[in-house]
């Protein structure tokens, strides 16, 4: 399908939840970088989705730059919504408060609509460089960097069957007819690749420009890195199984994202084999396991020695296996979520 709306006026929603200084500085920085593009956006909004001490830009120096709206805790995808809401540009533009976009943002995403008429949306990825040195931080900052490349030819647009809102442009006339994020998703989980996916299952098509690289200024510790990619998997499954059960479209399971997802789940066993034997002292088995892991995901450790030398990539093998660890209990549990929402429903 293709859609007739003009795409030279942006309105970028940027959620935000500050609990802490760090969040705060995280979200000065967001804004700053969207106050120096150029072109500018027509409209800026900043939905404080619950903040303990509501959001003040004046000290920042922002405050006419962007219009603040504050709303009780709800999450993210009801967040974006809203300032989707008090808005009226034609192309949304959703920013995570953690990122800081390049100043040719709004350049590249109005060129690219505009060559793909039929574009519902278009996404953008990562810098290889992150701002915190701590490992965990550099590890999930490049995994999701060679996720996105590996999506196609990463010297132009590629067709893809999802999309994720660290920065992403959405047709207003796509995104309001699939009804915007999916608002039953409280937490920051898949929220944004669902609405990919609505899209893609309305027809439209979302692409990806991996040239359009920004910041990703979140800091991760093993334990926060955990639970987010446990609660992440467990809400992909289930929704996954949703989206599968009704027919979609976009989980035909043919593309380049699906067969990353594939690779993923196969080298559970192993991550699960290495973290086990280690935790009971069999350490030649478990190196065995990582060594069967290091093979499969090889083309990843190669990505990751080109961004950060051999000895870091060497240093991921043990979180790769702690990531498929956990995984495990995520996948179950997802599975377990399906099967009751699903008898739960008339």
């Amino acid at each position: 399908m293709a859609y007739d709306g003009p795409v030279s006026a942006f309105a970028v929603v940027v959620p935000a939840l500050v609990r802490t200084p760090e969040h705060a500085e995280n979200l000065r920085r967001c804004l700053e970088a969207l106050a120096q593009c150029d072109p500018a956006p027509a409209e800026a909004v900043v939905v404080d989705d619950g903040s303990p001490e509501p959001i003040d830009l004046a000290p920042w120096g922002l405050a006419g730059a962007f219009e603040v709206i504050r709303q009780p805790n709800a999450g993210p995808a009801s967040a974006r919504n809203a300032g989707a809401r008090a808005t009226t540009a034609p192309v949304l533009v959703f920013v995570d408060a953690d990122i800081c976009v390049p100043p040719d943002t709004f350049a590249r995403l109005a060129a690219a609509l505009e060559a793909h008429p039929d574009a519902a949306a278009v996404w953008g990825t990562v810098t290889a460089a992150h701002p915190h040195p701590g490992p965990v931080s550099r590890y999930k900052n490049l995994t999701h960097r060679h996720f996105t490349l590996r999506q196609g030819d990463r010297h132009g647009l590629v067709e893809t069957p999802h999309l994720t809102t660290m920065l992403a442009a959405v047709r207003r006339e796509a995104f309001e007819a699939v009804g915007g994020f999916d608002t039953r998703l409280t937490t920051v989980s898949v929220e944004d690749v669902e609405l990919g996916r609505a899209l893609v299952d309305a027809g439209g098509r979302v692409l990806l420009d991996p040239g359009l690289e920004a910041e990703h200024r979140h800091r991760f510790t093993l334990g926060s890195a955990v639970r987010n990619d446990a609660h992440k998997l467990r809400r992909l499954v289930s929704a996954t199984l949703r989206r599968r059960a009704a027919g979609g479209t976009s989980v035909a399971g043919d593309r380049p994202a699906d067969a990353r997802m594939r690779r993923y789940v196969l080298t559970i066993p192993l991550g699960l084999g290495a973290t086990g034997f280690a935790l009971t002292g069999r350490w030649g088995r478990a190196a065995l396991c990582l060594g069967a892991l290091a093979v499969a995901e090889r083309d990843l450790l190669a990505f990751l020695a080109d961004a950060g030398g051999r000895r870091f990539a060497l240093a991921c093998l043990p979180l790769m296996a702690l990531e498929r660890t956990t995984a495990t209990a995520a996948i179950a549990l997802g599975v377990v979520d399906f099967v009751r929402d699903s008898a739960e429903e008339p």
